[in-house]
């Protein structure tokens, strides 16, 4: 397996996740770049990385990598991911991949010019529990898909950048549970939006969508809410499904053909066995190290380094990761003001040559 010359860009808490998967993906990191050099010595030190830098241009100008990790706050994405796509090379960009779609476009711009591959990094797309959930969609098991609904509660992050994000701590969490949903959406054709706010910020988001093909969509992100939960469902005319992305279980639910009475009880039966199955091997796999935390990182890197060996195409497209923006302006653009219903046409992202 060829190994890729890989640089980190950004030392905070996401890049020890990072580390390991890049190496078990076959990439060697040649440096870590960080505004801080303390946090890049730091992260440096934790897995024996030789060289740090203070930007991103510094770490190429010196290693010359193939890919760079941008893994730095959101209102930077752009510029450090267009810094290094202008010289040819590939970036995985941590989510959202921007704050604005104009910045959207100089990144796809910079990619074109540059004849370098652009992914976002949609991580949990790839959980085991998600490629399963995808798997039953696409294979008609659900049947016609006609709802999905995402909730996520959990504590709005308290980062000094945050100013610099719409919606603070809380805008902080609304794209990972948007992508996940938007991933079955496509193309969002309405939109509506709820909010509520304690101390002058908001503490919880509902958003009504509907998707370009019909499908409806409900994602619900609050501060309040407790114990802190991870769910997406998904709605079809032959079954629902339930995935947990914190327990990595996945419910499914049916009609079961039986008299009344045993069919009242099959559902929970069924439901109960398979949380405590699924339940036993994932404490099994965990404990045997089979499975890290965020599997789906290390899925994700696993085909972006294989596409960028073999040409093959990129596992998140650069749609996807730009609607997630769109929509997420979209989302405090609604949130900002009062009446209509009817969210903006879709931007005209600039087309991707890679």
């Amino acid at each position: 397996m060829e190994t890729l010359k890989v640089g980190v860009v950004g030392g905070g808490i996401i890049a020890a996740t990072h580390v390991p998967y890049i190496r078990k993906a076959g990439g060697r990191v040649v440096g870590i770049a960080d505004v801080s050099l303390v946090r890049a010595n730091e992260l440096a030190d934790r897995f024996a990385v030789r060289n740090i830098y203070r930007s991103v241009t510094d770490l190429i100008d010196s290693e010359q990598p193939d890919v760079v990790h941008v893994l730095t706050p959101p209102h930077t994405h752009a510029e450090v991911a267009v810094a290094a796509l202008e010289q040819g090379v590939h970036v995985l960009v941590e989510k959202p991949m921007a704050n604005t779609s104009q910045e959207v476009d100089a990144m796809i711009r910079a990619a074109n010019r540059g004849g370098a591959m652009l992914v976002v990094d949609h991580n949990r797309l790839f959980d085991p529990v998600m490629l399963e959930a995808k798997r039953l969609v696409a294979d008609g098991i659900l049947g016609e898909l006609v709802g999905v609904e995402s909730f996520q509660s959990g504590n709005a992050s308290e980062r000094p950048w945050l100013d610099r994000l719409p919606g603070g701590g809380i805008g902080d969490l609304v794209p990972h549970p948007l992508y996940l949903q938007l991933a079955f959406l496509g193309r969002v054709r309405d939109l509506q939006v709820m909010t509520s706010a304690g101390g002058g910020r908001p503490d919880e988001v509902r958003v009504l969508m509907q998707g370009e093909e019909g499908v409806s969509g409900v994602l619900t992100i609050s501060t309040r809410a407790f114990p802190h939960l991870n769910t997406l469902k998904l709605y079809g005319t032959r079954m629902t499904v339930e995935v947990n992305l914190n327990n990595m279980t996945l419910v499914k639910r049916r009609d079961y053909k039986a008299p009344k009475v045993v069919a009242k009880s099959l559902p929970n039966l069924d439901e109960a066995w398979s949380l405590v199955r699924q339940t036993g091997v994932n404490t099994v796999n965990f404990l045997r190290g089979r499975v890290r935390y965020y599997p789906g990182m290390g899925t994700l890197i696993d085909r972006f380094y294989a596409a960028l060996r073999g040409g093959g195409p990129a596992p998140v497209a650069i749609a996807e990761g730009a609607e997630v923006v769109r929509v997420t302006e979209e989302i405090w653009r609604k949130a900002r003001t009062d009446g209509g219903t009817r969210a903006t046409q879709p931007t005209r992202y600039a087309e991707v040559a890679r």
